[in-house]
């Protein structure tokens, strides 16, 4: 769909759902007293992330309503606790919500662990001729006087983020220093609070932060989430008050201008407009913990202590950077992660046999294929010969342990390649003509994202290269006596015109196989084929057309069974990597997170080293197949071969 055409369906979807603002609604909120004015002239502009059609969850489904759209509404039911939750009343008024207590709760058709499209399907229908409505609360702090707070309160029909559930409650607040709304009127805001998940941020009113549209706040509510935030960009939680997960506010977005409705202050509990205020139960089906609908916001804690809440909040919330750095990995992982564990959650909580079924089949595929495969005898020694996967494996995992320590100084090309990444993704998202231009593009197509990706992804490739090259080029000199780490270095670097010529060549291939997209399965062909050109290099001496072609006829007559292998070790190197750095990112959360691109290369500079030791015993076995007879080529019995004794190479 073009940009065009999003734009139109945003705009349609908009006015479908929500209506036109009637005019005796608009007439009726008109500055008639000072604090009508007060909030009308302050309400907030929201700026929802567009969808790309019906029921896409990347997008924001739903926006800050009236609860008229369920109270009286014959499909809403108020249940109380107790055998079987049972009904106690269809189609509550606000008044019928106001006299009931902590042992009742609304529920909506549809289930909040297993929403699919309902929640958003009845949204539209409810909203028809329904305005975009935030509610003003206008309050003061005894604790502070000479400061007077206005609340706007969104009220959203689902809350469809890593926690689903019915209804979610969100606020802004935007502080004056007066003693009355006169006085507020007169002079101006000076602060703002924007609440995010149990904790929020604040802004100072003539920041360079806040966003303004006049005298009108411009809020970004994460999609799904409705954590409300400063900006567009892409935000990371690691706790409560952060929320854990993370939250994207990133364009295209709708404007939404809600009107705003003025709350008394006292309510009462019979009031036929208001009284819904008093109602002290869940505004959603029950479920357990953060999957529970929410309480009303006249139970929160900010409602009578606007300004001991505003004091909590946080000067910044952590922006994830743009960008294909070893940390972004990390932290892209650590945001897919929590939002699978929450989908693993729900399936637990829905259907726990269907789950537990899964596993078991995982468990026992996982023991099929550890299995299959022959581990031990164990050769180390020489490189060139016979060996089933596991025992390649295996025999990684016993040369990395004998020469661990030179195997970390040559895995440390991680540290600079990896700083020297970070910093040119930051330095070209400095500069003032192409910042303009990833910003863009990051907000309307995916071109930003590819240019940052493709740099970090070719740091990556050039530092996996290059340890694996002097991992080949020590394992090459091994029964020659040891080789330490730098001296690994010289024997690779000189052999790098031709290991570059070669790897240049092979990249070209695969490039514009995979960019054809007809040619992708090649493509993926292709780059299996190529992935014992270092150890063809360095072992052989072979360099450019030559080495690619020898990799090439190497894995060629075996490619499932070096693809799994490779695939395998890829796997399980990431895995770790990224893994010990999520953890770091949550236990640590006081670092910054380019702290994190340092950490996952120093993580990647151990772990490489391991799996560069496997490419090399790949090779070793995939020469020793080619030059046996023909009559035994391809078969992967190795068990005869290995007899002669284990040694221990000196990388």
């Amino acid at each position: 769909m073009s940009t065009l055409g999003r734009a139109a369906f945003a705009v349609g979807l908009l006015v479908s759902a929500l209506g036109v603002a009637p005019a005796d609604r608009a007439s009726a909120q008109a500055a008639s007293s000072p604090e009508q004015e007060l909030v009308d002239r302050h309400v907030p502009v929201v700026m929802l992330k567009a969808q790309t059609g019906p029921c896409d969850s990347s997008g924001e489904a739903f926006a800050p309503a009236s609860v008229d759209i369920v109270l009286d509404n014959p499909q809403v039911f108020v249940r109380q606790l107790g055998t079987g939750d049972p009904v106690l009343q269809h189609a509550p008024s606000p008044a019928d919500l106001g006299s009931l207590g902590e042992a009742f709760y609304l529920d909506f058709p549809g289930d909040a662990l297993e929403p699919g499209c309902v929640y958003e399907e009845d949204f539209r229908r409810y909203a028809v001729g329904s305005s975009p409505t935030v509610y003003a609360h206008i309050v003061t702090q005894p604790e502070f006087p000479g400061t007077l707070v206005v609340q706007y309160w969104f009220w959203w029909y689902f809350n469809d983020w890593n926690n689903t559930h019915e209804s979610d409650w969100e606020m802004i607040q935007v502080v004056f220093d007066a003693s009355s709304v006169e006085e507020a009127l007169a002079e101006g805001p000076v602060e703002t609070g924007f609440a995010q998940h149990e904790g929020g941020e604040r802004a100072d009113w003539a920041g360079d932060k806040l966003e303004r549209d006049g005298d009108h706040p411009v809020v970004y509510p994460s999609a799904g989430s409705h954590a409300s935030y400063y900006s567009s960009a892409h935000y990371l939680g690691r706790g409560a008050a952060e929320g854990f997960g993370c939250d994207t506010t990133e364009g295209p977005s709708n404007t939404v201008r809600p009107v705003a409705v003025l709350l008394p202050d006292p309510f009462d509990p019979a009031d036929e407009e208001f009284g819904w205020l008093a109602f002290d139960g869940h505004w959603g089906e029950r479920h357990d913990g953060a999957f529970n609908g929410p309480t009303g916001p006249a139970t929160k804690e900010q409602w009578t202590e606007p300004m001991t809440f505003q004091n909590d909040l946080r000067d910044s919330s952590v922006v994830v950077p743009g960008g294909g750095t070893f940390g972004d990995s990390a932290i892209d992982a650590f945001c897919r992660a929590v939002e699978g564990g929450s989908g693993l959650l729900v399936a637990v909580k829905s259907s726990p046999a269907r789950v537990a079924l899964g596993l078991l089949v995982l468990v026992l595929l996982a023991r099929s294929l550890i299995r299959s495969t022959a581990w031990r005898p164990s050769v180390e020694l020489p490189v060139r010969r016979r060996r089933a996967a596991g025992q390649i494996l295996h025999g990684a995992a016993r040369i990395y342990r004998s020469n661990a320590r030179a195997y970390l100084w040559i895995g440390l090309v991680y540290v600079p390649i990896g700083a020297v990444t970070a910093a040119s993704v930051h330095l070209i998202s400095q500069i003032g003509a192409i910042d303009g231009l990833l910003d863009l593009a990051t907000r309307y197509s995916a071109v930003g994202a590819v240019i940052t990706a493709l740099l970090g992804g070719l740091g990556n490739l050039l530092a996996f290269m290059v340890v694996s090259a002097v991992v080949a080029a020590a394992l090459d000199r091994a029964g020659a006596g040891p080789v330490r780490g730098a001296g690994a270095y010289r024997l690779a670097a000189a052999k790098w015109r031709p290991l570059a010529s070669a790897l240049v060549r092979a990249a070209a291939v695969v490039i514009v196989l995979l960019v054809s997209i007809v040619g992708i399965p090649w493509g993926i062909r292709q780059l299996v084929r190529y992935q014992l050109i270092p150890q063809v290099v360095m072992f052989e001496g072979l360099g450019g057309a030559a080495a690619v072609r020898r990799s090439e006829e190497l894995v060629k007559h075996r490619w499932w069974h070096v693809a799994w292998i490779v695939a395998l070790l890829n796997l399980a190197t990431v895995f770790v990597a990224i893994v010990t750095a999520m953890l770091l990112l949550i236990a640590f959360s006081f670092l910054p997170l380019w702290s994190f691109t340092v950490i996952a290369a120093l993580v990647f500079g151990v772990v490489v080293p391991y799996t560069a030791t496997a490419f090399a015993l790949i090779y070793g076995d995939r020469v020793a197949a080619a030059a046996e007879p023909s009559s035994s080529a391809g078969v992967d019995d190795p068990a005869a071969e290995l007899t002669a004794p284990a040694t221990t190479p000196g990388a």
